[in-house]
């Protein structure tokens, strides 16, 4: 993994230097191994790199082909495959780098080849020809990589803080509703009016034409479909078993050991299992809070049986926690309220101290293979959401939404609420809006990014579409933010071996019926009983978060007044409100707060909001 920022157009000379060298201990954390830079006409950048291919003479970046400058953060799944595709088109390689794949296959085909790439990646490249810069992100958005652009000049960096505070622009006073309701910040937006991120899937280009920067529209280079081509369990429990197969061949490559991290779940068991098939030497890391928490004897178990030895436990002190709470907003740089932050930063930490730099995950299955609540609870209710019983659920739903809201550790006006609005509100983890309207008064619906990929899915079933807006909507905001946040802040590569091309177009091609047939994850669940002789699959599912009673005490009264002063938002009232999850819910008020103090020089909107 790597760092990379720059400076296109005209280069800010001096404001530039001055925040490398401010970022300096950022990059350093992203890239620790290697770091270099590039100053020519128009065109200033730095990258840091983790060396996980190749070594410090192969794969240095900034790398040059040509009128190609190429910074590249990620790893590519298929380099072997395109390498030999380029080579019979006459190209000659000279190490065994990933990177230099990636900048031939852009010289040779330009932003199709972003198509191409099976695997995890920002990229940043500049052509001296064109004078012009593209920014690009991987198709489910695993790596990070933000932008700002005015008439003279971008910037770009991996994360928030990696591009020029000076130019940031005002507090964008919607983002803190879209955090409030989402419990993350979806892409382009980001907490500034200036900044932006790359979205998934997409590409940007800049060009410098007569002394001023022209940016192109963002273009999407990948959709997810889903096909409904798979309609047999048995041919489903095959294609993913051969999909995950190849993901391990390609996703175990590197020049360095690779660690994967095991809670004992389904998905992190199939990783496990399967890559110490391939090395049975694996270390395999648990991450543990004790009297809260099962992950031991859960990952015990299935390692005691099949005889694997090598296995840490780092049980979670409350000296660990702490550290993690008071690193909030250095480990996410925005406010993020999902509290797997948390166990993620410690087991990513014991990971490096252990010597390694590189570690397997499961994450991206729940997405891909209905693990989620939120997809059996749909499937239960999708027969009702056909127009024929609106008369039955939906106006009379209307009248008994003030009593049934009196309910408050479930959410039974769901029962009565029509498909869109269901699917909004499933995919929805912070603060309900129903929770938040009455207590800030502003004009804003935050509920635009949801709508923008629900008017694409028209003539899809409501469980399909929950599915696409899994996949382009949490996976990349929260899942995936979290997984790279935690894995660089300690120097680690983290690899959802999960969202390998091979395996997501599968998961794509089979019907949601399939996916549930026998309730949440059945087809893991399935090929964990043909290739675990374990019990494991039928285990209840518990979730990776911060195991603990003892929340209440992160979001004080004290905090409160602070938010109220600097954003008009009273929290103790939003939690009042909130029906379920209370622990991510002062988790997330207590990273606002944080992030807040952390900018407290920049003026955010109070009475205003």
């Amino acid at each position: 993994m790597c760092g990379i920022l720059g400076n296109f157009g005209h280069i800010e000379r001096h404001d530039f230097l001055d925040h490398i060298k401010k970022s300096t201990y950022l990059m350093k954390r992203r890239g620790p191994d290697q770091t270099n830079f590039i100053d020519i006409e128009n065109f200033y950048a730095v990258h840091s790199r983790l060396i996980v291919q190749g070594n410090v003479a192969d794969g240095t970046q900034p790398i040059t082909y040509k009128n190609i400058v190429l910074l590249f953060n990620g790893n590519l799944y298929n380099k072997e495959s395109l390498k030999a595709e380029l080579k019979s088109l006459g190209y000659v390689f000279k190490g065994v780098s990933d990177t230099e794949v990636v900048i031939l296959s852009i010289y040779h085909w330009g932003n199709d080849a972003f198509s191409k790439f099976n695997g995890f990646f920002s990229i940043a490249y500049f052509n001296s020809d064109k004078k012009s810069l593209t920014l690009a992100r991987d198709r489910l958005g695993q790596k990070p990589l933000y932008y700002l652009s005015n008439d003279q000049s971008v910037f770009f960096g991996s994360t928030e803080a990696l591009v020029p505070k000076k130019y940031y622009g005002k507090f964008r006073k919607e983002s803190l509703i879209d955090f409030i309701t989402f419990g993350f910040l979806p892409a382009p937006n980001t907490m500034f009016e200036n900044l932006k991120s790359v979205e998934p899937g997409n590409f940007i280009n800049f060009s410098f034409v007569e002394e001023k920067v022209r940016s192109d529209k963002t273009h999407a280079y990948w959709q997810p479909i889903i096909s409904n081509d798979v309609e047999n369990s048995e041919a489903a429990i095959e294609l993913i078993s051969n999909a995950l197969e190849h993901s391990m061949k390609e996703g175990m490559e590197a020049s360095i050991d690779v660690a994967c991290l095991f809670s004992g779940g389904i998905d992190s068991s199939l990783i496990f299992s399967n890559a110490r098939s391939r090395n049975n030497s694996l270390c395999a890391f648990t991450a543990d809070f004790g009297e809260f928490d099962d992950a031991d004897y859960r990952s015990i178990s299935l390692a005691t049986a099949l005889g694997h030895d090598n296995h840490i436990v780092k049980d979670i002190a409350e000296i660990d926690v702490d550290s993690s709470l008071n690193s909030t907003s250095e480990i996410c740089e925005s406010p993020f309220d999902d509290t797997s932050i948390i166990p993620s930063n410690i087991i990513f930490s014991s990971v490096k101290d252990a010597g390694y730099s590189v570690a397997l995950t499961g994450d991206g299955a729940d997405e891909l293979f209905c693990g989620y609540s939120s997809f059996g609870n749909l499937y239960k209710l999708e027969r009702f959401l056909d127009k024929k019983f609106d008369f039955l659920l939906r106006h009379p739903g209307k009248i008994l939404q003030g009593l049934l809201s009196k309910f408050k550790p479930y959410d039974l006006e769901r029962i009565f609420m029509k498909e869109n609005d269901l699917l909004i509100d499933l995919s929805c983890n912070g603060f309900k809006k129903r929770e938040w309207e009455s207590l800030i008064d502003y004009d804003y619906d935050p509920f635009h990014y949801l709508n923008a990929i629900l008017k694409d899915l028209d003539g899809l079933r409501p469980l399909d579409k929950l599915r696409i807006l899994n996949l382009k909507f949490k996976l990349p905001y929260q899942m995936l933010y979290k997984v790279d946040r935690a894995s660089m802040y300690n120097s680690v590569e983290a690899r959802p071996l999960f969202l390998n091309n091979k395996i997501v177009d599968a998961a794509l091609s089979i019907s949601s019926s399939v996916m549930l047939a026998e309730g949440q994850k059945t087809i893991l669940k399935k090929i964990y009983q043909n290739q675990i002789p374990h019990s494991g699959w039928n285990l209840p599912k518990t979730g990776f978060g911060w195991k603990t009673d003892d929340y209440q005490n992160i979001y004080s009264d004290k905090d409160n007044s602070y938010m109220i002063n600097r954003t008009g938002i009273n929290g103790l009232s939003l939690l009042k409100n909130r029906k379920r999850h209370h622990k991510r819910g002062y988790y997330g008020l207590f990273s606002l707060v944080s992030w807040l103090r952390m900018h407290e020089k920049i003026k955010a909107p109070s009475q205003e909001v």
